[in-house]
């Protein structure tokens, strides 16, 4: 069973979308380390198409709703600390 069917599809909401599956990836890593699970959703498959058109490949990152502000808060940390990927530890 994977981490998307232990999830209630009914409680969760997108708390960001993104243009990079590495960022998506780099999101979801800061909020499991918070505790929050989370799900990305993507409509095109990556090794496929590994850019984005006018959002056809944007990641969603959906948390559940009581998860919400918590996560925001998290993601507007990262994104106001002004890091690159390249900064991040490996």
């Amino acid at each position: 069973m994977n981490e998307e069917q232990h999830l209630d599809h009914e409680k969760l909401v997108v708390v960001k979308k993104v243009q990079s599956e590495i960022e998506a990836n780099i999101i979801k890593s800061l909020l499991d380390s918070a505790g929050i699970q989370c799900v990305l959703v993507t409509q095109v498959p990556h090794n496929v198409y590994p850019f984005t058109i006018d959002g056809l490949a944007e990641v969603r990152i959906k948390v559940l709703d009581t998860d919400e502000e918590r996560a925001q808060s998290i993601i507007e940390a990262y994104e106001n600390a002004g890091l690159e990927e390249d900064d991040l530890p490996a």
